[in-house]
């Protein structure tokens, strides 16, 4: 099942604003750091654009992140380069999951939509025998929801 996120638009869009409203004050006074600071404001413009795909197969998770059409990074895994799955809890009311993995970067699994992607990934490891952990506050978030 193929499972999509943004980046939260809300949080890097004022953000932006003010990297741009001080990079015209430090544009008159110190050309080096206007200049990184041209270089930040495109990097946070790109942001604005992230997309993320989390693919649950029968057999591999893959996570794929987008600048706009763009893929920029893949990573797949197979359950066996899997350590295990930690349920932690985000925010108030959002939940994270991270799979831990044996080599590279481990995969952070949050907002995500539709929203039963936990319930999918618990089905996965219980299919695939990986170890999974919850939290005591994961556990709470799981009752009310």
């Amino acid at each position: 099942m193929l499972f999509k996120a943004a980046t939260q638009k809300n949080i890097i869009f004022p953000l932006l604003l003010l990297k741009v409203l001080l990079f015209v004050q430090m544009f008159q006074h110190n050309k080096i750091g206007a200049f990184l600071l041209l270089v930040a404001i495109l990097c946070s413009f790109l942001a604005l654009f992230l997309r993320y795909e989390f693919q649950i197969d029968k057999d591999t998770l893959t996570y794929r992140t987008y600048i706009l059409r763009l893929k920029v990074y893949q990573k797949t895994v197979k359950p066996m380069d899997i350590k295990k799955i930690v349920f932690k809890r985000l925010s108030w009311k959002a939940k994270l999951a991270i799979v831990r993995v044996e080599k590279g970067w481990n995969m952070r699994i949050s907002l995500f939509n539709p929203p039963n992607v936990f319930k999918e990934l618990e089905t996965f490891a219980g299919e695939n025998n990986v170890d999974i952990q919850k939290t005591s506050d994961y556990k709470l978030l799981e009752k009310t929801s």
